[in-house]
């Protein structure tokens, strides 16, 4: 008998590690990718909310699209840092996404906001392939108003519109300029060695976890 109970303890104890260990796993396995576009989708979901979304044809003409939300570092002027995505539409649909993140940011006075939410609609390939150039520095030009949570404006000619939300009181946003830095580990893990941006982006990787929700989004599907 006392063989028996230590079978069945045994194989209680092996099945609560196995459990452990799944559920670990689980939790390390999940896409690095993930977190970027969670905060891609809540970007564009909370600029689409506001008084002046992105409008359903920008979307539908768009060659690609940027999606970044960017956290305060310092008190009213330190604005540096931020994870977002950027996806390139291709005849199929969108892309996979790449990470990318903000490394500096050039803000006006945001007095009160915690984070500032930046969707970036490209409509030439040429702009789009200058964005995501590793570390390049790129003129993003929305600018808001005292009276209104989000701002708009036609930046760098008519190749791309940025579309700017400001989450709490702020006074006169406006946004300068952004260092863009591609997020290459990121990539790896999520796409495997060997791919690079380019085959990122020209589809020829499957869409990670959480991919098609926000290009089911961008289509206003969801």
């Amino acid at each position: 008998m006392a063989y028996t109970f230590l079978r069945v303890f045994h194989s209680w104890m092996l099945l609560i590690c196995v459990t452990a260990c799944f559920v670990g796993m689980g939790c390390q396995s999940t896409s690095p990718m993930l977190e970027y576009i969670t905060d891609g989708q809540q970007t564009f979901m909370a600029v689409q909310t506001t008084g002046k979304p992105v409008p359903a044809e920008e979307l539908k003409s768009a060659v690609a699209i940027a999606s970044l939300r960017c956290f305060q570092a310092g008190v009213v002027l330190g604005w540096m840092g931020g994870n977002g995505v950027a996806m390139k539409r291709l005849p199929s649909g969108w892309s996979p996404p790449i990470a990318i993140g903000i490394i500096k940011g050039d803000f006006g006075p945001l007095v009160g906001a915690q984070h500032v939410d930046i969707v970036m609609v490209f409509n030439d390939p040429a702009t789009f392939d200058k964005f995501i150039e590793s570390g390049s520095y790129f003129y993003a030009g929305a600018q808001g108003t005292a009276a209104a949570t989000s701002g708009t404006t036609q930046a760098s000619g008519p190749t791309v519109k940025t579309y700017m939300n400001a989450a709490g009181l702020y006074a006169g946003a406006s946004l300068g300029g952004i260092g863009i830095l591609i997020k290459d580990k990121v990539n790896t893990k999520t796409y495997g060695e060997g791919a690079t941006t380019e085959d990122i982006l020209n589809g020829k990787y499957q869409m990670p976890p959480g991919g098609m929700e926000l290009a089911n989004k961008l289509d206003g599907k969801g």
